[in-house]
C-alpha cells in the first residue's frame, strides 16, 4: 500500500479555517472556557474575529492612511478600543499590535510607491516617525501572559553594543618625523627645553629637559627618547619614552609607512605634567565644517601670532558615528550604505591645565556613546595637542543641545544648554527647557537644574563671578521663576544660581517687545553686565549682581544692528568688549575702519563706570556678510572669531563661507590681522575662541600636551556612557517577576554584573566581554531559560544608554536538556529595526517590507495563543497514536477544502484585511 508522509502544515491550516468558522457562528461568552482552550491567557472572547479576518469590517490602506495622518494615534496601549470586546487581555494586545503595524505600514506603502512626490513622503516620514515613538512606548506597556513577543530578534546572548575602554599608562603622540627612523628630527635641533614635573607620593619633582645636553649626539628620536630617560631614571622615576611608529595596522598587525613618534609609558603612581619656560599665545577657534551630511565639528589651533600671519598647528574634525542603512532597489536587491551624522560645536573654553573644552549637540553615537533621542549635548575636553581626554554627553531622552560654556577658579567646567522631553529626574516643565550643569575637569558631573516656562526658552550664555555663582542669560516665551512674562514674542532672563547649584534669583530683561540675552559677563567690580537684542537693537546693561529687584546702574543702547546678531562680552579691568554684526547704520561711536558692505563683524570698546564712555568701534569685514559670534581678550589684544563669505582685509577666501580669526589692539581698535579657514566643501564657521597665552612652545615639536598628562578616561557607566544615575531596566526569567536593575554613580560594567547575577541567580549570568573597542556587558541564560529584558521608563531607561535592545535572549538547548522544555511562554520576535525611515523610496520599501513581515508574525503569535494544547501536541509528534500511514480520502478532501478556505482568508491581511 502506498504511504503518503502526513502533512502537518495543512491539518493546522484545516483546524485553524474550521475553528474560525465555528467561532463565528457562537455567541462570545462573557467567562469560562472548554478544557480544550490553549491556556488561560486566551480564555474569555474565542469568538472575537482578529482583525486581518476578511469577515469582519475592511478598511483600505488608503483609509487607514487619512485616519492615522489625521488623529496621529497609531497604538492604543490602553487597549480602549477594544474594552467592550469579550476577550482576554493578550488577544486585545495582539489585536492592538496588528492594528498599529498596519497603521505604520499603510504610510510606508504610500511612500514606497514610485508615484509620490518627495514632499509627501516628507510629509509621511514626520509621522512614520512619531509612530514609530509610540511602537515603543506601546512595547514598554504591555505584560503578555500567554505569548512573548519583542519588537526586535530573539538572541541567545545579550551584548551591549557600548564598550568601555579599559585603561592603559600609555600616550601616543601625533606624527613627529617621516623619513628614516634613525634620522634627525629638524624641528628638535634648535634651543629645546622643558619640564617634566611627577608627582609621585604626594611629592612633585619637577626634572628639566635640555637637549643641549646631548652634545654632539644626533637628535633622533631614538637618542631623545635615551636622553630623556636618563633624566627620569636620574630623578629615580619608571615612566619611559621610547619611539614607536604612528599609523593603523594592517592585515598581519603592521604599521606601514615611516611615520614616527613618542610613546609614554607611564605608571598609575607617576602623574605627569608638561611645561616650557618659554612659550607664546596660541589661539583655539572652534566651529562647523561642511554642509548637511558631511557637516561636523572642527577645531583649529593657530601658533605663531605675533608674525601677524599665523600658522595652523593642527585642524580636527569631530565627528559623530555613521550609520549603516540597507536599501532596497525595484530588483529587490539589497544595498547597504553608510550615512554620516552631523555634529555641530557650538561654544569652547580653554582649561586651567592648557586643555580646550567644546560643547554641541550630535545626532549620533560619538567615541562609542549612544545616542538615546534625537539630539543630545555632547561635552569634550581635547589636549593642546589635537588628542580627545574624554567625550560626555547628557543622556537626554528625546533632544538636548549645549548653548555656552564657561570654566570657573576651580577648573570646574560650567555648561548651559536647551533640552526637551525627559532627562533623568528633572521635571519636563513643557516646551524647549534651558538647564544648566557643571562637571569636574575629570568630566564627572556634579549637578545639573533644569528650568523655564511652560512655553520655549532657551540659554544663550553662561558666566561665573568670583565667588562661584553661576549666571545664566537667554530667552523665554512665557515667565517663570516668580517673574512676570513682560510681553511680546519673547523676554529676555538671567538666572543665578550658588556655586553648588541651588537657586539664586531670576532677573527678566525687556519690556513689551521681543528682547533676547544674548550674552553675560562679570564687570571688575563683581557687577552683572546683560547684553541684549531687543526688537534688533543692541542694549548693555549693568546691574548688582546681589538680587533681581533693584534697576539697571546703568544702560546703554549701542544702536539697531540691522539684521545683525549680539555675538559676545569680555572684560579687562574697566574695559568691556562687544562683538558682533551689524549694517552699516550700527555706530556706537564713528568706526576707526567703515563698514564693507552687507554686514560686518563689529567690536566695541566701552569704559565702565557711573556712566560708561564708547572708546571705540571696529569693523571686520568684507563686501559680503560677516559676523563674530565669539570675544577674548590676552595680552592686550582682543580676539574675535567668527564666519564670513567674502575676502576679509589681509586674508584670502577658500570656499564659500570660511571661519576667520582676527586680532585687534585694545588700546587703539587697530586690526592687527585677519585669517580666514576653510572647511569640508570649502564651508566653515567659526562659533568659539580660546586664548592660551602658553600655547604656543617646545611641547608642541615634541608631540606632548601642555599640562597634566591623562592617560585614560574613567570606567564608570555614568561617564562612559549616556546613561545617567538612577536610570534602570528590567529583566525577567521565564516570563517570571520583573526585576529592577538601577545604575549607581559609581557603577562598572563589572559592578553591573554583579547586580545581574543577584536577579538571574542560578538561570544564567551576567559577565563582562573583552572586545577590541573595550568590556562589553554580556547576559547569558542557561539552557532552556529565557530571559526577558524590559527598558525603563521614559527618560530613566538603561538599556537605550547601554546599547542593549528590549527583548528575550534564550539559552541554547544542550545535548542533555533536549527532553526538558521551558516553563517560558513562546517567543514571537517582529525583527524590526530602529532606524526605520521613510526619507527616500528605498528606505520606505526596506520598512515597508519589514512592517508586512511583522504583522504575519503577530498572527502565528495568536495562532499559538488560541490553539488547543492537544494539537499543538500533535503537530509537534507528542500526540497518541501512530504517526505516519496514509490519509483516508475523505480527510484529505476535507483538509484540502479547508486550506484553499484558510488561503481565501488570510489574503486580506497586511494590505487589504482587517478592520481599522
Amino acid at each position: 500500500m502506498d504511504i503518503s508522509p502526513f502533512d502537518f502544515s495543512a491539518l493546522t491550516g484545516w483546524y485553524q479555517a474550521k475553528n474560525a468558522t465555528r467561532l463565528a457562528n457562537l455567541t462570545p461568552r462573557a467567562s469560562g472556557a472548554s478544557a480544550g482552550e490553549a491556556n488561560p491567557a486566551a480564555r474569555q472572547g474565542a469568538g472575537v474575529l482578529p482583525p486581518w479576518d476578511v469577515r469582519g469590517e475592511i478598511t483600505g490602506l488608503d483609509e487607514v492612511s487619512r485616519k492615522v495622518l489625521a488623529s496621529g494615534n497609531f497604538f492604543d496601549s490602553k487597549l480602549s478600543e477594544f474594552s467592550g470586546t469579550d476577550a482576554s487581555t493578550d488577544i486585545k494586545s495582539l489585536f492592538a499590535m496588528h492594528q498599529g503595524l498596519r497603521r505604520l505600514y499603510a504610510l510606508a506603502n504610500e511612500a514606497a510607491d514610485k508615484t509620490t512626490i518627495d514632499s509627501r513622503r516628507s510629509f509621511l516620514d514626520r509621522r512614520f516617525n512619531e509612530g514609530l515613538g509610540q511602537l515603543d512606548s506601546f512595547f514598554q506597556d504591555i505584560d503578555l501572559q500567554g505569548v512573548s513577543v519583542l519588537k526586535g530578534e530573539e538572541l541567545s546572548k545579550a551584548e551591549s553594543s557600548v564598550a568601555v575602554k579599559r585603561g592603559l599608562s600609555e600616550y601616543t603622540t601625533g606624527i613627529l618625523h617621516s623619513g628614516d627612523f634613525d634620522a634627525e628630527v629638524a624641528t628638535l635641533t634648535g634651543d629645546v627645553q622643558f619640564t617634566v614635573s611627577v608627582k609621585k607620593s604626594g611629592v612633585t619633582t619637577a626634572i628639566n629637559i635640555d637637549l643641549a645636553d646631548m652634545g654632539a649626539t644626533v637628535r633622533n628620536l631614538d637618542n631623545i627618547a635615551a636622553h630623556i630617560n636618563s633624566e627620569l631614571e636620574a630623578a629615580e622615576m619608571i615612566s619611559r619614552f621610547e619611539r614607536v611608529k604612528i599609523g593603523e595596522k594592517d592585515e598581519n598587525g603592521i604599521v606601514p609607512g615611516n611615520n614616527f613618534g613618542f610613546k609614554i609609558s607611564g605608571a598609575s603612581t607617576e602623574v605627569l605634567t608638561f611645561s616650557a619656560a618659554s612659550a607664546s599665545p596660541a589661539i583655539y577657534i572652534a566651529g562647523n565644517s561642511g554642509l548637511g551630511d558631511s557637516a561636523a565639528g572642527q577645531v583649529v589651533k593657530l601658533t605663531d601670532i605675533a608674525s601677524g600671519t599665523p600658522t595652523s598647528e593642527f585642524s580636527r574634525r569631530l565627528e559623530a558615528g555613521a550609520d549603516e542603512l540597507t536599501t532596497v532597489d525595484d530588483d529587490g536587491k539589497e544595498k547597504t550604505t553608510t550615512e554620516a551624522n552631523p555634529l555641530e560645536i557650538s561654544a569652547t573654553a580653554l582649561g586651567q591645565d592648557g586643555a580646550l573644552y567644546v560643547l554641541g549637540k550630535t545626532s549620533a553615537g560619538i567615541e562609542g556613546r549612544i545616542v538615546k533621542g534625537e539630539s543630545d549635548l555632547v561635552l569634550q575636553k581635547i589636549d593642546s595637542t589635537g588628542k580627545t581626554v574624554w567625550t560626555r554627553t547628557l543622556g537626554a531622552a528625546d533632544e538636548a543641545a549645549g548653548a555656552s560654556l564657561t570654566v570657573d577658579a576651580n577648573g570646574d567646567i560650567v555648561v548651559a544648554g536647551s533640552v526637551q522631553g525627559a532627562l533623568g529626574e528633572t521635571t519636563d516643565i513643557g516646551g524647549t527647557d534651558s538647564f544648566v550643569a557643571k562637571f569636574d575637569a575629570a568630566g564627572v558631573e556634579q549637578w545639573l537644574q533644569r528650568f523655564g516656562g511652560t512655553g520655549n526658552d532657551r540659554p544663550a550664555a553662561v558666566t561665573v563671578a568670583d565667588d562661584g555663582r553661576i549666571f545664566v542669560a537667554g530667552q523665554a516665551a512665557t515667565a517663570f521663576g516668580g517673574e512676570g512674562h513682560q510681553g511680546g514674542a519673547n523676554d529676555g532672563y538671567v538666572r543665578a544660581f550658588n556655586a553648588d547649584g541651588t537657586l539664586d534669583f531670576t532677573r527678566r530683561i525687556g519690556a513689551s517687545g521681543d528682547e533676547r540675552a544674548e550674552a553675560v559677563a562679570i564687570a571688575s567690580d563683581g557687577g552683572l553686565l546683560v547684553a541684549s537684542n531687543e526688537d534688533g537693537r543692541a542694549i548693555l546693561r549693568k546691574y548688582d549682581s546681589a538680587d533681581s529687584n533693584s534697576a539697571a546702574l546703568w544702560e546703554v543702547d549701542l544702536g539697531d544692528m540691522e539684521d545683525g546678531a549680539i555675538g559676545g562680552l569680555t572684560v579687562d579691568g574697566d574695559d568691556i568688549y562687544f562683538a558682533g554684526s551689524a549694517g552699516a547704520g550700527f555706530a556706537p561711536s564713528a568706526p576707526l575702519t567703515a563698514h564693507s558692505g552687507g554686514r560686518d563683524a563689529v567690536v566695541v570698546k566701552l569704559t565702565d563706570g557711573a556712566t560708561p564712555t564708547t572708546q571705540w568701534t571696529q569693523f571686520v569685514g568684507s563686501d559680503a556678510d560677516d559676523s563674530a559670534s565669539s570675544i577674548q581678550i590676552s595680552g592686550g589684544k582682543v580676539y574675535i572669531a567668527g564666519k564670513t563669505t567674502g575676502e576679509l582685509s589681509g586674508a584670502t577666501q577658500n570656499g564659500t563661507r570660511n571661519s576667520f580669526a582676527a586680532s585687534i589692539d585694545a588700546a587703539t581698535g587697530t586690526t592687527d590681522f585677519a585669517t580666514q579657514i576653510s572647511g569640508r566643501g570649502g564651508v566653515s564657521a567659526a562659533t568659539g575662541i580660546a586664548i592660551d597665552p602658553d600655547g604656543d612652545s617646545i611641547l608642541d615639536d615634541l608631540g606632548l600636551p601642555s599640562g597634566t598628562l591623562a592617560y585614560a578616561d574613567t570606567r564608570v557607566v555614568t561617564d562612559r556612557t549616556s546613561v545617567r544615575d538612577g536610570d534602570f531596566f528590567y529583566l525577567s526569567v521565564d516570563g517570571g517577576r520583573r526585576k529592577k536593575i538601577t545604575i549607581d554613580a559609581d557603577d562598572s560594567m563589572r559592578s553591573l554584573t554583579f547586580k545581574i547575577n543577584a536577579a538571574l541567580v542560578l538561570d544564567g549570568s551576567g559577565d563582562v566581554g573583552r572586545t577590541k573597542a573595550g568590556d562589553i556587558l554580556r547576559i547569558t541564560p542557561k539552557p532552556n531559560v529565557t530571559i526577558e529584558l524590559f527598558a525603563g521608563s521614559e527618560g530613566r531607561d538603561a538599556l537605550a544608554g547601554l546599547g542593549l535592545k528590549p527583548g528575550a535572549v534564550t539559552g541554547k538547548e544542550s545535548f542533555l536538556d533536549r527532553d526538558k522544555t521551558s516553563a517560558a511562554p513562546k517567543v514571537f520576535a517582529l525583527e524590526l529595526s530602529a532606524d526605520f525611515s521613510l526619507a527616500n523610496r528605498e528606505r520606505a520599501k526596506v520598512a515597508s517590507k519589514a512592517l508586512e513581515d511583522a504583522m504575519n508574525i503577530v498572527q502565528r503569535a495568536y495562532r499559538d495563543l488560541t490553539t488547543p494544547q492537544a494539537l499543538k501536541d500533535l503537530l509537534n509528534g507528542e500526540g497518541k497514536g501512530n504517526k505516519g500511514g496514509s490519509v483516508p480520502a475523505y480527510l484529505s478532501a476535507q483538509i484540502a477544502n479547508y486550506s484553499a478556505g484558510l488561503a481565501r482568508l488570510q489574503s486580506g491581511g497586511p494590505a487589504g484585511g482587517g478592520f481599522f
